[in-house]
């Protein structure tokens, strides 16, 4: 979860600009300003599939990041780096296993990678799930929102092999997400487990929307799967309260998150938090036919792409910081393009990005900037920062139908 307090895979917030748009109704076209004029004699166009850029991708990652079956948290080694990644970037890897998997690579790194996760379960007496370091490296904290994360790729791994081994796991898993969940503040979910039992103040004593809309997006993929209404019930709540205690009604995104103790609200925006309300919007409206939740869900799409994007050399980029973040949110513009057209070009956008990042945003050893327009390499040397290129290429490659 990204937030402003400390934390070993927290880095610096910063202060997002924004770019207003012209207005949901104008094409993306309409926004540009000055777009550069094509050469006379353009450079040969790279011809690497999307699926190929997401397997050069996973495979540089292996030849820098790769340490025996788990990965180093950065490349080059920042100064406080422990012998392995959390589990955070880790599970960016988990999900290339299942992209590439899909993509038709070969089921060996699908399994290197879930079978690498093993590494980071806690398989303790009450509530057992992945904690946030290695169990070899002794014990962690166990988050809500790296739980859900995790609980996503499980249930795609499912999806993709029908091994019961992945939907059982992922519903343990669930179990300990569901249990983030109490009254105080009217609901919602804690950020990790050590603040959900005794926290009466202090920076990390809160209620987040990341934690509570990944909650309500993986009960939601259960409910679909199982037909349990317990999970059904409880994703409805944890969404409401999303949307009526950290939604700002000024623009329909969310902010980050309550403080318990003070009532405060972390105004901090991300497109991450965006993306998990417009996927269990979508999930509860193809679950319940209630046209209120596809109507959310379509109106945080807008939101987001008026709040997030900007024109950088004459053309529009999404945020030029936290790329896996912005791979959430291609992710949710994906699933709702199926009902809303007007997704499809965030998505041309995303796409435009990705491709100017190729060609114009990689260092010697051809890792990917933080800043896709080029501008500014960033924190390029952290494993979810790369990881979340194989993602980005592969989702392109789906649903281009490479």
């Amino acid at each position: 979860m990204m937030t402003i307090f400390n934390r070993n895979r927290i880095f610096l917030c910063m202060v997002l600009s924004c770019f207003i748009s012209c207005g949901s109704n104008n094409s993306i076209e309409d926004q540009m300003i000055d777009p550069p004029q094509e050469e006379e004699n353009p450079q040969q166009v790279d011809t690497l599939t999307y699926s190929e850029k997401a397997k050069a991708t996973y495979d540089m990652i292996q030849k820098l990041y790769k340490n025996g079956d788990l990965y180093k948290e950065n490349f080059p080694q920042q100064s406080g780096d422990r012998e392995y990644s959390y589990l955070w970037p880790y599970v960016g890897m988990l999900t290339a296993g299942n992209v590439l998997f899909e993509l038709g690579y070969d089921r060996s790194i699908f399994e290197k990678e879930f079978s690498g996760l093993e590494a980071y379960y806690d398989n303790r007496s009450t509530l057992p799930s992945y904690q946030a370091y290695p169990v070899s490296g002794g014990s962690t904290d166990h988050y809500y929102d790296d739980g859900s994360i995790v609980v996503m790729e499980l249930l795609q791994a499912y999806k993709l092999t029908k091994e019961a081994f992945y939907l059982d796991r992922a519903k343990t898993v669930t179990e300990f997400v569901m249990s983030g969940e109490d009254s105080r503040m009217g609901g919602g979910l804690y950020w990790f487990e050590a603040q959900s039992t005794d926290c009466t103040g202090g920076a990390n004593c809160i209620k987040a929307t990341n934690t509570s809309a990944y909650a309500a997006y993986i009960t939601t993929e259960l409910y679909k799967l199982t037909k349990e209404e317990r999970y059904l019930t409880f994703a409805k709540r944890v969404y409401q309260w999303v949307y009526d205690t950290l939604r700002d009604p000024s623009d329909d995104l969310y902010w980050n998150d309550i403080n318990i103790a003070t009532e405060q609200i972390n105004t901090t925006k991300w497109t991450y938090n965006a993306a998990m309300m417009i996927m269990s919007g979508i999930n509860l409206y193809e679950i319940t036919d209630d046209q209120i939740y596809m109507d959310q869900s379509v109106t945080t799409a807008r939101a987001s792409f008026s709040k997030f994007t900007k024109v950088i050399n004459g053309q529009l980029f999404f945020q030029t910081n936290d790329p896996w973040f912005n791979v959430e949110l291609l992710s949710a513009y994906i699933e709702l393009a199926q009902y809303d057209s007007k997704s499809t070009e965030y998505i041309d956008v995303f796409i435009n990005n990705m491709d100017y990042a190729w060609e114009n945003a990689k260092n010697d050893d051809d890792q990917f900037y933080e800043d896709w327009s080029g501008n500014n390499q960033g924190r390029y040397y952290w494993l979810l920062h790369q990881g979340a290129l194989i993602e980005a290429y592969g989702r392109i490659a789906l649903y281009k139908n490479e």
